[in-house]
């Protein structure tokens, strides 16, 4: 299934949607890196359930885009998660994998693709696959961006931070993300004068990040 739209959606009630993206260089980064990696998992409020970034020793746009679904597929296995929506924006690797049974897959694809269609096979999962805009892929753009630039392997993180925060705000038709429109708690105000009246309200968003390497074992 091909989607047109331009920006993110909800999944259907009760699905987990994930969000895919990766990227090969033909130049590598400071760091070495020459790819990037982002995926989201979102249930169906639109709440982040998890994400990781990174980067996927893999040549080649298509076979890292490949890796990436496979790897999202593993982890919602674990989870045991059964209702899901896959997004990508590679529309090329989404067909190499849709039709692979009938026009076959390049060499250095068949492994992956095989693994794919197994999880895709599989009577007890409900899995949606959709080409989108990459408008409406922005957080796992960013996070695959992120990812190359940091980190050498795959990471996960539970926290919001900085970029990500004000991506998945709009996703959510939150607003802006700018303290100025966020509101504090009463305790939180910092200076009053000598009539007690506030002159300062301060504020600090929570942009604690926790991360961890990935591993092939439950999610946590």
């Amino acid at each position: 299934m091909v989607d047109a739209g331009i920006h993110w959606t909800l999944p259907k009630e009760y699905f987990i949607k994930i969000n895919v993206h990766s990227f090969y260089l033909d130049e590598p980064l400071p760091n070495g890196n020459r790819s990037g990696i982002g995926i989201v998992f979102r249930n169906d409020r639109g709440t982040l359930v998890r994400m990781i970034t990174g980067s996927l020793r893999i040549q080649g746009r298509r076979l890292n885009e490949l890796y990436a679904m496979q790897h999202a597929l593993r982890r919602v296995f674990f989870e045991n998660y059964n209702l899901l929506e896959l997004e990508t924006d590679h529309g090329e690797t989404y067909w190499e994998w849709m039709r692979s049974n009938e026009k076959g897959v390049r060499p250095e694809h068949q492994y992956v693709v095989r693994q794919l269609n197994t999880r895709q096979d599989d009577k007890n999962l409900a899995l949606d696959v959709t080409v989108i805009n990459e408008e409406s892929n922005l957080l796992a753009a960013y996070l695959a961006e992120y990812g190359a630039h940091h980190w050498t392997s795959m990471i996960i993180i539970k926290g919001i931070f900085g970029r990500v925060r004000e991506l998945w705000f709009n996703d959510m038709g939150l607003g802006p993300v700018d303290p100025q429109f966020q509101a504090i708690h009463e305790e939180d105000l910092e200076e009053t004068d000598n009539d007690g009246d506030i002159v300062n309200a301060g504020f600090e968003a929570n942009v604690a990040v926790v991360l961890e390497p990935v591993v092939d074992q439950e999610m946590v």
